[in-house]
């Protein structure tokens, strides 16, 4: 049947509605491609505005070089473009635009006005496009620069806007990706409306800082630490690493604070977004994300710009080398930050919207900040290394619920988590033998036999370089089951089985360390420690606490978490109405 079918040339208003598909996915492409525009015509000032979420109007205004007369029925054909003449000047690409597709492409499937006036002209021109229907060009006054106004997007393809999201939606995905620019950018200055309301403004003074405060709000000011260049020694030949990352404390539940901008183009790539979270290892909790500004600099010739329709993409020549100097970058800024605070207790007013403050009790935590390995460093064997944030020299008093740790310093009370605490120094000592390559092993008297699950199984057959490496020595045995012969020392007593079974199980659901080797030694110490709800000595509890003390890292353990909290003595006599 499909040989009986007559081929025939798609029409020009087909052509352009297909074309506009790939290039104009939601009303977010169409505020970032009018915004890279403006940034290519060397705008200083762009204003941005919107209505409905973008799908009712955008307005993008710009100061740069605007488009003369004469040219601008050519700025809507399609490919036409002041910014490529061959292919091979992909190669030295240092515009943002290049394929001449944005404007036509918009244009085909909205209602369209551009305004413009180039320097040295008297006056300005004006033309409207009704879905790709273009009118004659008119003379009229205009300032210097380009405005392009964009009405019912996709109203002539009811079907794409039926698979848009809710009008808030789709602003919050224009909100991120202009806010990426300001940030990016902050020698630009740009603002943000929406409903006629502004959203937010940058002073385009300079300042990485400032601009993004104005775009994310105060908070960013005082916890943002600074991509600098690194030396000589630590820089990754061809590739250069700027911008701004949040200090551990600064986190998100999702990755949407996350940006990345390679040769100045706001770009998607997860290996990036892994590298940069690799560099907050053991920083954060497990299920947040940093928040970053990264701007990476590369040799166009080692980056293709042309691998995805709306440039949301880029392929590298060397993703790790890329990879490496996000993370070196960002590992340098962290080991530069002031030393925290421990995490703080405080008492607020109560309020009844939740319960914890019905409690009227929050705490503000604030972990502390570790130097890693590269990401593709898999198999690095360094202890735990970085600025080290040391705790003070406690006094234990007690035990409350069998859990935490009552302690006295300098500056109050701390209530230490004795298994997050016993954790990191059991990971730390692992870490430490690996290096010293000097692991402390115990052979079993009486090998042990372990019955395990399949997907326990597999993961031992997975994790079996590792285990050994740690101290294990475990070999099959029969269908289902392992002969373990001997342990780590840190591992020994209790439930060996069961603490097999639980590293296996925990490994299973997902590696929280660098390496494979450090997710097996994080999950080992863990499953090793000190249990809440387990019954501590005064004696077992200040040797523990001296531990802590000696860690190179005592604030959190491998997982994240906080290993104590402070109640000040400021705090205390607060509540006790002493001041």
């Amino acid at each position: 049947m499909i040989g009986a079918m007559l081929i025939q040339r798609l029409n020009e208003e087909t052509i352009g509605k297909i074309a506009a598909g790939e290039v104009v996915e939601r009303p977010v492409s169409v505020v970032k491609e009018l915004l890279e525009n403006a940034l290519d015509a060397g705008a200083k000032n762009i204003d941005i505005s919107i209505e409905g979420g973008g799908s009712t109007s955008i307005e993008v205004s710009d100061d740069g070089s605007g488009i003369r007369s004469e040219e601008l029925s050519r700025a809507l054909e399609r490919h036409g473009t002041s910014k490529l003449e061959r292919f091979e000047d992909l190669l030295t690409l240092a515009t943002l635009g290049f394929r001449g597709e944005a404007l036509p492409s918009i244009a085909a499937v909205s209602r369209f006005t551009m305004r413009t006036r180039a320097a040295g002209c008297a006056t300005g021109a004006m033309v409207d496009v009704e879905y790709g229907t273009v009118a004659p060009i008119q003379s009229v006054a205009a300032p210097f620069g380009t405005t392009v106004t964009v009405r019912d997007l996709f109203g002539n393809v009811p079907a794409r806007r039926k698979f848009l999201r809710q009008a808030s939606t789709e602003s919050t995905y224009i909100t991120r990706a202009v806010g990426a620019y300001a940030a990016a950018y902050p020698h630009v200055r740009f603002s943000l409306s929406q409903e006629g309301r502004s959203s937010f403004t940058t002073d385009g003074a300079g300042d990485f800082v400032a601009a993004a405060v104005g775009v994310y709000g105060s908070d960013y000011g005082r916890d943002l630490l600074e991509l600098k260049t690194l030396d000589d020694g630590a820089a990754v030949l061809g590739v250069s690493v700027t911008g701004w990352i949040g200090v551990p404390s600064l986190t998100k539940s999702h990755r949407q604070g996350m940006h990345f901008m390679v040769n100045g183009r706001w770009v998607q790539n997860r290996a990036l977004n892994f590298a940069l979270e690799e560099a907050y290892h053991s920083l954060i909790m497990v299920g947040r994300h940093p928040v970053a500004l990264i701007r990476i600099q590369v040799d166009p010739a080692d980056v293709d710009v042309n691998v995805h329709p709306t440039k949301a993409e880029v392929r590298f020549r060397d993703e790790r080398a890329v990879c490496r100097a996000v993370q070196r970058t960002a590992h340098a800024a962290l080991s530069r930050a002031p030393r925290v605070d421990l995490p703080v207790i405080q008492w607020e007013p109560k309020r009844q919207d939740s319960e914890q403050s019905r409690l009227g009790l929050t705490t503000v935590s604030i972990p502390s900040r570790i130097e890693r390995p590269d990401a593709d460093d898999h198999e690095a064997t360094e202890a735990p290394s970085g600025p080290t944030a040391g705790v003070p020299i406690l006094r234990v008093l007690g035990q409350v619920g069998a859990s935490f740790i009552i302690a006295e310093g300098p500056e109050g009370m701390y209530l230490v988590d004795q298994h997050a605490a016993h954790e990191r120094v059991l990971f730390e000592r692992i870490m430490t033998q690996l290096a010293n390559r000097s692991v402390d092993q115990q052979p079993l008297l009486d090998p042990l036999i372990v019955e395990l699950a399949p997907d326990e199984l597999a993961m031992w057959e997975r994790s079996a370089a590792e285990l050994t490496a740690i101290g294990y020595e475990i070999e099959s045995f029969g269908e289902g089951a392992v002969l373990v012969r001997a342990v780590p020392a840190v591992a020994l007593g209790g439930d060996l089985a069961g603490r097999l079974r639980a590293i296996l199980r925990d490994l299973v659901e997902g590696g929280t360390g660098q390496s494979w080797l450090e997710s097996v030694a994080i999950s080992a110490a863990c499953h090793t420690s000190i249990r809440a709800g387990q019954s501590l000595s005064l004696e077992e509890m200040r040797e523990l606490i001296a531990d802590l003390e000696r860690s190179n890292q005592p604030r959190a353990c491998g997982h994240g978490r906080p290993t104590m909290l402070q109640l000040t003595r400021e705090e205390l006599a607060r509540q006790f109405a002493r001041r």
